[in-house]
């Protein structure tokens, strides 16, 4: 089994957009198709990795940093972020571009996902991955 490219896709959800410029597919010599390089979960796990989301907290309401836990309190404001997705044996690379609000921690500055956006990230990744 060889990967071999296959045709990307868009996805917007909410407040997210994402695009893939490719989805390769496991294929045999013979042109038999395997199923997709990138599985939707691998897909999962590796945007949760790679991007901070931050939480929100029950009683206040209010959004904390992934990172330190401070308040977020600097306004959101639209990002452009490249992903570089690998399969587990890191032989095949792909770019996911999510375009996505983003806020930055006054305390420790890491840009992060507002928590009101981070059901829309996992949905749109989800999507852009799930028919495999």
């Amino acid at each position: 089994m060889a990967p071999a490219p296959a045709p990307g896709d868009e996805c917007t959800v909410g407040t997210v957009a994402a695009v893939v410029e490719q989805r390769p597919r496991w294929r045999c010599r013979h042109g038999h198709d395997a199923g997709p390089v990138l599985t939707a979960a691998r897909v999962h796990d590796e945007v949760v990795a790679l991007v901070a989301m931050a939480r929100r907290r029950r009683l206040r309401g209010d959004d904390r940093c992934a990172n330190c836990g401070a308040a977020l309190t600097m306004p959101a404001r639209r990002t452009v972020w490249p992903l570089t997705l690998t399969d587990p044996d890191g032989t095949v690379a792909v770019t996911l571009t999510l375009d996505l609000p983003a806020t930055r921690c006054p305390d420790c500055g890491r840009d992060q996902v507002p928590a009101r956006s981070v059901d829309d990230v996992l949905t749109t990744t989800e999507r852009l991955f799930a028919d495999g």
